[in-house]
């Protein structure tokens, strides 16, 4: 991102995080967690093909993360959802 707008690294870093209050790599991991969760709501991907699609090297990692921000998992995501449904 810095290099498309043609600044430092450290530079676009500061003033991502000054204006969002949150670093640029916990803003990927928020906006692929809010991009998971509708995959997981409106399609019948398996975890790995939403890990693959959101581009997680591991659906381990993928399941990692998701439950790092949303407290579960994303199967009981996907079963809680349905319930609700």
């Amino acid at each position: 991102m810095a290099d498309l707008c043609h600044i430092s690294t450290g530079y676009f870093s500061r003033v991502f995080t000054k204006e969002t209050g949150m670093n640029f790599s916990v803003f990927i991991s928020l906006k692929k967690i809010e991009w998971s969760k509708q995959l997981l709501e409106k399609t019948d991907l398996s975890i790995a093909q939403i890990s693959d699609e959101l581009g997680f090297n591991d659906p381990g990692y993928y399941i990692k993360t998701f439950k790092k921000y949303e407290n579960i998992t994303p199967n009981v995501y996907r079963k809680y959802y349905q319930e609700k449904m």
